[in-house]
């Protein structure tokens, strides 16, 4: 066998011959798990969010099991196809909006969230007057910030988010605006990668990670998400808005389903949402990432939003 294995490292087609069976089997294991993965649910069937869809979960553990993979998460296919996917040109957008407002936001970003913004090796790229590389998402992370600055002010006590990836809106606005305690509303996996993610840092405030099921209701300052709400089914849409949402004070809701769209089936309507949120209005979109993407907003200044914000009648 010794033999065997000495003229099969030399000569390749001599170990394709000898070894087939066990060369062929290998290829066959490659395929399957190619092909169907190790997949991980955090829910029934009924209750599964876009993100819930076995393969982003599996990347995530593995994320938080290894260092290795913690180092790259934000390379993952997995991983981009739900969280990762800005595009260079969408964050320039985002750059150009908030050159344009002068509120101070990307100025503090660029020397503090920005510039460190290095933990799972993220795809970042070149901006015009832009002396380092930026990440897209982020990008969008600190555009948000400056929505949130301009309708809500700075240094609100309790913020509740939901639908988090791995904390990085968590972290910018903790950072740019000074937000004291959060509460993470999100998969169990992914709160444990929130966990470390957010735990690589200091934070001047603190937070907590907890699944919908895990936390009472609550009465908070603000409640923000990026998408991940409308994402949900119906009937967790639904025990969100009765345990969080319902007792917000302030909200900011970047949504992708409820007025007609590839995300509606399955969702609250946007009829049946003024129905159960706090009376809010609808902002468009900016930049528009998808043709029926709109932001809901409630408990804001209405003489806040200036030039900056652009009302939707739906």
């Amino acid at each position: 066998m010794l033999d065997k294995i000495k003229r099969a490292i030399s000569d390749p087609f001599y170990a394709l011959h000898v070894f087939k069976d066990r060369y062929l089997a290998s290829l066959r294991r490659c395929f399957l798990k190619l092909k169907f993965g190790s997949k991980l649910f955090s829910h029934a069937v009924e209750y599964r969010s876009a993100s819930d869809n076995g393969q982003y979960p599996a990347v995530v553990a593995k994320a938080v099991k290894n260092q290795r993979n913690f180092e790259n998460f934000k390379r993952f296919y997995a991983y981009r196809e739900i969280l990762e996917h800005v595009s260079r040109e969408q964050g320039e957008r985002y750059l150009q909006i908030l050159t344009k407002r002068k509120d101070g936001i990307l100025s503090n970003a660029l020397e503090s969230v920005l510039i460190s913004d290095s933990i799972g090796n993220p795809i970042k790229f070149s901006y015009e007057n832009i002396n380092i590389l930026l990440s897209p998402t982020t990008l969008r992370y600190v555009k948000v910030a400056s929505d949130l600055k301009i309708l809500f002010g700075e240094e609100l006590n309790s913020v509740a988010e939901i639908g988090c990836g791995y904390g990085g809106q968590c972290l910018v606005n903790e950072k740019l605006l000074r937000y004291k305690r959060f509460t993470l509303f999100d998969l169990p996996f992914v709160n444990q990668l929130i966990k470390r993610y957010l735990d690589y840092t200091l934070m001047d405030g603190s937070y907590e990670v907890a699944t919908i099921n895990e936390k009472p209701s609550g009465e908070y300052d603000l409640a923000i998400s990026n998408y991940a709400f409308s994402e949900l089914p119906r009937e967790l849409q639904r025990v969100y808005i009765k345990k969080v949402l319902a007792k917000s004070q302030r909200g900011y809701l970047t949504m992708n389903s409820g007025i007609g769209g590839s995300f509606d089936d399955g969702r609250l309507t946007i009829v049946e949402l003024r129905k159960l949120l706090p009376h809010f209005e609808c902002f468009e979109e900016s930049p528009l990432t998808g043709q029926h993407n709109y932001i809901i907003v409630w408990g804001h200044n209405p003489n806040s939003e200036n030039d900056f914000f652009t009302r939707m009648k739906i």
